[in-house]
C-alpha cells in the first residue's frame, strides 16, 4: 500500500468518531455510543488492514484505535463504569491511552515509541516525555476538543513523523558506515 494512502488514513477511525458524536452539537447518550461502536468497528478495521505491513504501526495511531475499540467493547458489553471514566477524564483519556502505548513500546519493542526499527530509545523517550506534557493541557481545555485534544494529538502527530525521520536518518548512517 502506497506509503501516502497509509499516511492519510491513519487517524480516520478517530476523525469518524468525533465527526459522528458531534456532528449535531453535544451528543446525546445514544449518539455517544453509536460513535464508540462505529469507531471501534472502523479501528479495528484499521488494525486489520495496517498490522500486516512491513512497517511497525504508528504508535499514536495504535493508541486512538485503543481507546476507540476499548469505549466499543464497554458499550457492546454494558460496561457504563468505563464509559463514565472517559466521560471522567473527557480528551485526556485518549492522551493518557497514548502515555501508556508509549511508556510500553518505547521500554519494551525494538521500534520504540516512535516505531523505527532500531532508533535509539532517546527518541522514544522525547516523544513520550511530550505526551505526557499534553495531559495537563487536556484537563486544563477539558469539554474544548479542539485544545484539549485535536491540537495535542497533531502535535504529537508532527513530533513522531520529526523523530522517526530523524531516527531513520541517523540508522542510514549507522548502516552506512
Amino acid at each position: 500500500m502506497g506509503k501516502w494512502i497509509l499516511t492519510l488514513i491513519q487517524f480516520f477511525p478517530l476523525s469518524i468518531f468525533a465527526t459522528f458524536a458531534f456532528w449535531y452539537g453535544p451528543p446525546s447518550d445514544d449518539r455517544w455510543l453509536d460513535a464508540f461502536q462505529l469507531g471501534a468497528l472502523l479501528g479495528l478495521l484499521q488494525l486489520l488492514i495496517l498490522l500486516p505491513q512491513n512497517s511497525p504501526l504508528n504508535r499514536l495511531v495504535l493508541a486512538g484505535n485503543i481507546y476507540l475499540m476499548l469505549g466499543g467493547l464497554a458499550v457492546c458489553f454494558e460496561q457504563w463504569w468505563y464509559l463514565q471514566l472517559y466521560g471522567l477524564l473527557r480528551e485526556s483519556a485518549i492522551i493518557i491511552l497514548m502515555v501508556i502505548v508509549g511508556s510500553l513500546t518505547t521500554f519494551a519493542s525494538s521500534s520504540g515509541f516512535i516505531a523505527v526499527k532500531g532508533s535509539a530509545r532517546k527518541f522514544s523517550i522525547y516523544l513520550l516525555l511530550a505526551s505526557i506534557s499534553m495531559i495537563p493541557l487536556a484537563i486544563i481545555f477539558s469539554g474544548n476538543r479542539t485544545y484539549a485534544a485535536v491540537l495535542p494529538i497533531i502535535f504529537l502527530a508532527i513530533l513522531q513523523r520529526y523523530l522517526s525521520h530523524i531516527a531513520q536518518k541517523v540508522c542510514e548512517i549507522k548502516s552506512a558506515n
